[in-house]
C-alpha cells in the first residue's frame, strides 16, 4: 500500500462507547463511520470489523479489542495503548503518528499495512503474520516481534533497540539505518539481512550470515 486509502463522506460518530456496544451485541461490522476526538477508557469489546473507517485524535486506551479488524481504514493522532487486540486483522490499514505503547497484536494478520511515525514501545507482535508491511520512522523499542512470518515486509528508519526477535526471519531485509542495540536473538534471525558496518561490529558473532552494507552515504 503506498497511500492513505481515500475515504470521504463518512458519518461521525457522536457516542463511541455505545456503537461498539451495539456492533458487538448485534455481531454487525462497523462501515464508513468517521471516529473524531473521541475517548474510550477500557471496556470489552471482542470480535469488531471496522470496515472504511478513520479515525483522528481518538484515544482507546486500555480496551480488549480481542479479534478486532481493521480493513481499509485509517487511524491518525490516535492514541491505543495498552489496548489488547490479539488475534486481530489489519488489512489495507494506514497508521500514522499514533500512540501504541504496550499494544498487544499478538497471533494476528497484518496485510498491506502502513505504521508511520508510530511510537509502539513495548509493542506485542509475537507469533503474528505480516505481509507486506510497512513500518516507517516507528519506535519500537523493547517490542516483541518473536515467532513472527514476515513476507515483504520492511523496516524503514525504525528503532529496535532491545526489541525480541527470537525465531524470526529477516532474511533479505535492510535494517542498516536502523537502530537494533541490544536486540534479543538466538542465533540465525539475522541471517540474509543488511546491516552497516557499525551494526556488524556491535553484534559481532551474532550476525553471522548477514550482508554488510558498506557503501552507506556518509553523514
Amino acid at each position: 500500500m503506498k497511500k492513505q486509502p481515500e475515504l470521504n463522506n463518512l458519518t461521525p460518530c457522536e457516542d463511541i462507547e455505545a456503537l461498539f456496544f451495539s456492533a458487538c451485541e448485534e455481531e454487525e461490522d462497523i462501515e464508513r463511520v468517521l471516529f473524531e476526538n473521541l475517548t474510550l477508557e477500557s471496556g470489552s469489546y471482542p470480535g469488531l470489523t471496522f470496515r472504511q473507517c478513520r479515525f483522528a485524535g481518538c484515544h482507546i486506551t486500555g480496551c480488549a479489542l480481542e479479534r478486532a479488524a481493521f480493513i481499509d481504514c485509517v487511524l491518525e493522532h490516535c492514541d491505543l495503548s495498552n489496548t489488547q487486540m490479539p488475534k486481530g486483522t489489519l488489512q489495507r490499514t494506514w497508521l500514522a503518528d499514533c500512540k501504541l505503547l504496550g499494544v498487544t497484536l499478538a497471533e494476528s494478520f497484518l496485510l498491506d499495512a502502513v505504521f508511520e511515525t508510530c511510537a509502539v514501545r513495548y509493542g506485542n507482535f509475537s507469533s503474528s503474520k505480516m505481509r507486506h508491511v510497512r513500518f516507517r520512522s516507528c519506535d519500537l523499542t523493547s517490542a516483541a516481534l518473536s515467532s513472527c512470518a514476515l513476507s515483504n515486509t520492511t523496516f524503514d528508519n525504525a528503532l529496535l533497540p532491545h526489541a525480541e526477535l527470537f525465531q524470526t526471519a529477516f532474511s533479505g531485509m535492510d535494517l542498516s539505518n536502523c537502530d537494533i542495540s541490544g536486540i534479543s536473538i538466538s542465533g540465525n534471525e539475522l541471517r540474509g539481512a543488511r546491516v552497516n558496518m557499525e551494526q556488524a561490529a556491535m553484534l559481532g558473532q551474532l550476525l553471522a550470515g548477514v550482508t554488510i552494507q558498506d557503501d552507506l552515504p556518509q553523514a
